[in-house]
């Protein structure tokens, strides 16, 4: 479990494409996600054929493309393995596979050990970064792997099970917010902020945001931070958000109750009547017909698009963003850099590589 028996394929380096091998006996290997940068004209972790027909298992950590997109492909190019993750992330990705090992969502943290073949046994628990999200700690005879995922133990809407207090050889470690020195709960008073500020100027706000992730969070703290604002959710959102409370186990109990709340009082009608000041789509680079003609409309008449991801080539983000429309804030749903320098604190790693973002480092303990 040594940084020279790891093989990277994607996401060091580089926001997405998560992608890691470790070698098992025999020639065999496991994987730890195997995501997509649909950013790039070429998305895919770079995986020779007869390596992922060689893949004993592969631990999917969430559903989001950049950890769960490459999943078809490297089925199409030989993967048989079995997979292992949780029945939320094979419901919001799409994935449809026999061989697979279903995770109970852990009700204390870590979850019992689990033990496969070939000496190699894993726990793991909750990141706190959407319903069915885990990390996961594996051991072999020869050390000991923590991979984080995409992490965030502050979080509002998600339950976590911090990953504190633990050693491992090798930690694989969410740092997506690598310039950000704040905390979590800087990051949102700076989002508040904004949006406040521009709300009073009587402009309107706009948010496009995953279907499974970051919305819940926004329904948690806006209301709260922004009392006399009118906030609506566009029809997918809505329905993205119903999907989510039937994993409810994986909230937080206050927030699933707080959401439920914001679904009964806001009026369903809210955004196709126009009576709304902050809109959440669930549409992340805009690419719907039906929202690219509605937020085109609302930015040209002064409304601001406030992004909280990446921007995707030729999309109407990077449009709005290039015309000064639109803003990129980080809002907390990964680690931060002070996030990161507090959990290698907490534990024992003897070497960490943070990954989701663009710089490629090593620390040594």
């Amino acid at each position: 479990m040594s940084m020279n028996q790891l093989e990277i394929r994607g996401g060091y380096g580089e926001h997405g494409r998560s992608c890691f091998l470790l070698p098992l006996e025999g020639e065999r290997f496991c994987m730890l996600d195997c995501g997509i940068m649909d950013t790039d004209p070429n998305p895919f972790p770079q995986v020779d054929p007869e390596i992922l027909k060689k893949t004993e298992y592969l631990f999917l950590s969430h559903c989001h493309k950049d950890h769960s997109g490459a999943f078809s492909h490297f089925r199409s190019l030989g993967f048989h393995g079995r997979l292992i993750t949780t029945e939320p992330t094979l419901r919001f990705s799409g994935i449809d596979w026999e061989d697979t090992l279903l995770l109970d969502c852990p009700s204390e943290a870590p979850a019992q050990p689990v033990f496969l073949e070939d000496g190699l046994s894993f726990s793991y628990g909750k990141t706190g970064h959407c319903a069915g999200s885990v990390w996961f700690h594996l051991f072999r005879p020869s050390g000991s792997l923590i991979y984080s995922g995409d992490y965030q133990k502050r979080t509002l809407t998600y339950a976590v099970d911090p990953i504190e207090g633990r050693k491992a050889d090798l930690a694989i470690l969410d740092c997506a917010h690598d310039g950000e020195q704040g905390n979590a709960d800087e990051l949102r008073r700076r989002m508040t902020d904004r949006i406040r500020e521009t709300v009073r100027e009587g402009r309107r706000v706009i948010l496009p945001l995953p279907k499974y992730g970051r919305g819940m969070e926004m329904i948690c703290m806006l209301p709260d931070s922004l009392p006399d604002a009118r906030i609506a959710l566009s029809a997918g959102m809505r329905r993205s958000t119903e999907d989510n409370l039937v994993w409810e186990s994986w909230l937080k109990p206050e927030a699933a109750k707080k959401i439920r709340r914001f679904l009964d009082t806001e009026p369903e009608k809210a955004f196709e009547q126009d009576t709304w000041d902050i809109l959440l789509l669930a549409d992340t680079h805009l690419e719907q017909p039906e929202n690219i003609r509605t937020v085109r409309r609302e930015a040209d008449r002064g409304a601001l698009v406030l992004l909280t991801g990446r921007l995707k080539k030729g999309c109407l983000t990077e449009q709005l963003y290039r015309e000064g429309k639109a803003c990129i804030m980080a809002y907390p749903h990964h680690q931060s850099r002070t996030d990161l320098e507090e959990m290698i604190r907490q534990n024992g790693f003897s070497v960490v590589l943070p990954f989701h973002n663009n710089r490629k480092e090593v620390f040594w303990g």
